[in-house]
């Protein structure tokens, strides 16, 4: 299945959501610091509800937060 990428649409959207929560890459303590926050947020709302809403928003954050903390432990030669 080919989807179809409607930048205009897509572009106001996420500005949108943007300013609802920041829902961005990890590039730093403080970005890991805000994103640990609304994913305990997202936590308290969501709970262990697969069916909930934004149970996959909570997925993507900790998905996010997961290969933050993987690529900050010490690397081993």
């Amino acid at each position: 299945m080919t989807m179809a990428l409607d930048a205009q649409h897509l572009i106001p959207a996420w500005q949108s959501l943007q300013t609802l929560i920041p829902l961005t890459h990890i590039d730093d303590d403080a970005d890991y610091a805000q994103m640990i926050e609304l994913l305990n947020g997202l936590l308290d709302v969501v709970r262990d509800d697969a069916h909930h809403p934004l149970y996959s928003m909570l997925a993507v954050v900790g998905d996010l937060i997961e290969m933050y903390e993987l690529h900050q432990e010490p690397q081993h030669d």
